[in-house]
């Protein structure tokens, strides 16, 4: 298990530190990290999205597993409402408790933990983790958006916020990561068939996204001096708070409902998936989403380099103290 967290760590790390060091020599422009945060935002998300949801959901799978979905929908909801005056304690302005609403809410379970999941339990409980998850995409592509791309202008008083229209408040309706979502999920749902050519496609485009958020959160990392980057408190204590306090908050909640009589495999699977979602890094939207609007996303670009360092510890013991309490749950 560890060695399984260590591989993809060090892929993430990697990626990170080469767009660190291509900024630097000026390979990567500031001009070219606006091109990056582009094509995430406008093509290798949306093709992620329709690519996976396409071929992962069916209405026979939502017949069959709509416990996990039903499940995901609440845990989904859950993390927000944790997040919220987590965030509001944590922010010592409104554009950095959006980055935290985002950061506690939402981990990394596109770039980090399917990857991690599928080597860790199996394929299986991957296919149910994409499906158990559809409702935190929802999420990540309604509500995280929405607060992470919030305009907010610097004034001789403070920070104020753009006066908030209804179009201004829904303008997820209109971005590509929403859009992709929801041609994803028609096209699950349809009984068709993609051509073969398409599907190809789509899985060459999204096996993109990954690579290129980890460049572009490395990009904007080297406007910070290398050292500082480990220097500042704050990082580590919401490292802290998205690796071990929320996925805590979130097991006990489900351990004490364990207690008080449910159990059987499905509980226990869902054990398993809300513990492991609630234990993801840093979500790299905090960057990308910011990035894609013209607006600093340094203080998002910290959190996630220094929450997938202290993941490398965390992740482990979460998963193994997760075992230890799944086993008595049949």
């Amino acid at each position: 298990m560890f060695l399984t967290t260590l591989q993809q760590v060090a892929i993430l790390l990697i990626f990170i530190l080469l767009g660190y060091f291509l900024r630097k020599k000026e390979v990567i422009t500031d001009g070219g990290k606006k091109v990056l945060a582009a094509l995430l935002v406008n093509l290798f998300s949306p093709a992620y999205s329709i690519a996976s949801l396409s071929q992962q959901l069916s209405f026979s799978d939502i017949a069959k597993y709509g416990i996990y979905l039903l499940v995901g929908t609440a845990l989904t909801l859950a993390v927000i409402f944790i997040a919220l005056p987590l965030a509001k304690m944590c922010g010592k302005d409104r554009l950095h408790r959006n980055i935290l609403k985002y950061a506690f809410a939402f981990g990394n379970i596109g770039y980090f933990g399917y990857p991690v999941v599928g080597a860790v339990f199996g394929e299986g409980m991957k296919a149910l983790m994409i499906l158990f998850c559809i409702p935190m995409s929802v999420g990540i592509n309604t509500f995280g958006y929405t607060v992470l791309t919030e305009k907010i202008n610097d004034n001789a008083i403070g920070q104020t916020i753009e006066k908030k229209s209804i179009k201004s408040k829904f303008r997820f309706l209109r971005s590509a990561p929403f859009i992709g979502m929801m041609i994803g999920l028609v096209l699950g749902l349809l009984p068709i068939q993609m051509p073969k050519f398409f599907i190809n496609l789509l899985n060459l485009a999204a096996n993109c996204q990954s690579a290129t958020a980890m460049l572009l959160t490395g990009a904007v990392l080297a406007g910070v001096p290398f050292l500082k980057l480990f220097t500042s408190i704050k990082p580590y204590v919401i490292g802290v708070i998205r690796l071990l306090l929320i996925p805590i908050i979130v097991g006990g909640a489900l351990f004490i409902v364990h207690i008080c009589g449910v159990s059987g495999e499905i509980f226990q699977t869902v054990f398993r998936l809300s513990v492991i979602v609630a234990a993801m890094p840093v979500g790299m939207n905090v960057v990308v989403y910011p990035e894609s609007c013209g607006m600093d996303s340094t203080e998002g670009a910290k959190m996630c380099f220094l929450s997938y360092i202290m993941a490398l510890g965390a992740l482990p013991l979460v998963f193994t103290v997760m075992e230890m309490l799944a086993v008595g749950m049949v």
